[in-house]
């Protein structure tokens, strides 16, 4: 009974919303997700890595496929935007995709959406999931669902980093900003043509700090959102990883003094 409620439309309990206790244990179980992992599989040597990511390759495209069964078949007034993986978190699907099997610039693409993009994507989601909470309770399908994803785009992007696998640099800016706005300008006329909203790219629906950018210009609304979304993330995720190194560094250079 409680197992079916859980797959229900509505799930189990009611929906709190945002800023509530629900809200809290769904960041602190994200957190201790990507903590666990880390912590299980930081020291694993370089050559594995690219069979973790293609794991995690599998295991998020595998949720996606359940999601759109689910949201097709049990979801009540289903939409197109409940169910097509083209918003900005959908990048990890594809770009882990690209990071365990692709070669090459692609192979460099995939790392580099993995790192830039989806840390920042992730750890917005986890502390505002505002798509997870505000229309459904913590204990749903879905709820979980976004939980579980979410964690594993921000355990796979500090991942490549910290075992040594992948180092950021800017020199890959070009070919992730181009591809990226490539993606955002077929997602945005996707939108115009079905009349969904993917990436959010073409309404702010509500979630406040986009209806901020929202008010202030309908017109330039899209460009701005695009260049929060990729030029931002690239330039907080660079400029985390080198503060990070200038830490540890003084810290390494103080005890060999």
């Amino acid at each position: 009974m409680i197992l079916n409620s859980f797959f229900s439309n509505d799930g189990i309990g009611e929906i709190q919303g945002l800023l509530g206790w629900q809200h809290l244990v769904f960041t602190l179980l994200g957190i201790f997700l990507i903590t666990i992992l880390l912590l299980m599989t930081y020291k694993t040597e370089k050559s594995k890595i690219r069979g973790i990511i293609r794991t995690v390759f599998w295991l998020v495209l595998i949720l996606e496929i359940l999601k759109i069964i689910w949201n097709l078949t049990i979801r009540e007034n289903v939409t197109r935007n409940d169910w097509i993986p083209l918003y900005y978190c959908s990048i990890f699907i594809y770009a882990s995709g690209l990071a365990s099997y692709g070669k090459g610039k692609l192979k460099e693409l995939g790392e580099a959406c993995l790192f830039f993009g989806q840390i920042v994507a992730g750890s917005a989601f986890l502390l505002y999931p505002s798509t997870a909470l505000a229309i459904h309770p913590l204990l749903h399908v879905l709820t979980i669902h976004s939980l579980v994803y979410h964690s594993l785009a921000i355990y796979i992007g500090i991942l490549i980093v910290i075992s040594g696998y992948y180092k950021p640099n800017l020199k890959v800016f070009g070919l992730y900003s181009i591809s990226l706005f490539v993606f955002s300008a077929l997602v945005y006329g996707f939108n115009i043509i079905f009349g969904t909203n993917m990436m959010f790219l073409n309404d702010a629906v509500g979630i406040k700090p986009l209806m901020i950018v929202y008010n202030m210009s309908k017109v330039f609304y899209p460009v701005i959102v695009s260049l929060a979304q990729i030029v931002g993330s690239f330039f907080i995720s660079f400029g985390i990883y080198k503060l990070v190194i200038w830490i540890t560094s003084r810290k390494h250079r103080s005890l060999c003094i």
